[in-house]
């Protein structure tokens, strides 16, 4: 599964501190089920639920938001465009610790597709199948994030 390091990555760009301190920036996958594509052959689906947890997180949660909007524009944009998926897509708890700290669970639901095909030696060639692109998608490029007028976050987006 390469998602859960896909969205670590990104999250570390937007918020350099969660690379300084790794033991805080947790990152679980719970519900996970395989589902078969009905195609000929194994090729596959998981779908799984991703747990990211940030402790002691005192950076304002606005940040988080906007990074994960943004990778998840290129790596799972069904859930910002499909209205029944969006409903619960993401979720989030949070644990105020105090007036400048929390502790952030948030729960994102996601798939990866997988294709499976057999050569003619017989040989299983697995290939992890990137997201299809909606046209509307974000610029790839490097990103400075505001909040009220002062930088606060800046990192640079990849394709998926």
């Amino acid at each position: 599964m390469k998602k859960p390091d896909s969205l670590r990555a990104a999250l570390v760009a937007a918020l350099p501190d969660l690379a300084r301190d790794p033991e805080r920036f947790l990152v679980f996958i719970d519900q996970g089920s395989l589902h078969a594509t009905y195609v000929p052959g194994l090729s596959f689906e998981c779908a799984y639920t991703l747990n990211i947890i940030l402790t002691d997180f005192a950076a304002d949660p606005l940040i988080v938001w906007v990074a994960l909007l943004a990778w998840l524009s290129a790596n799972q944009p069904e859930l910002l465009d499909n209205v029944d998926q969006r409903r619960d897509g993401i979720t989030f708890e949070a644990d105020l610790l105090d007036h400048a700290k929390c502790d952030l669970s948030i729960k994102i639901k996601l798939s990866e597709s997988v294709v499976v095909k057999r050569s003619d030696d017989g040989r299983l060639d697995i290939e992890p199948v990137a997201e299809p692109l909606p046209e509307a998608s974000l610029p790839v490029g490097h990103w400075r994030l505001f909040l009220r007028g002062e930088l606060v976050a800046e990192w640079d987006t990849a394709t998926p």
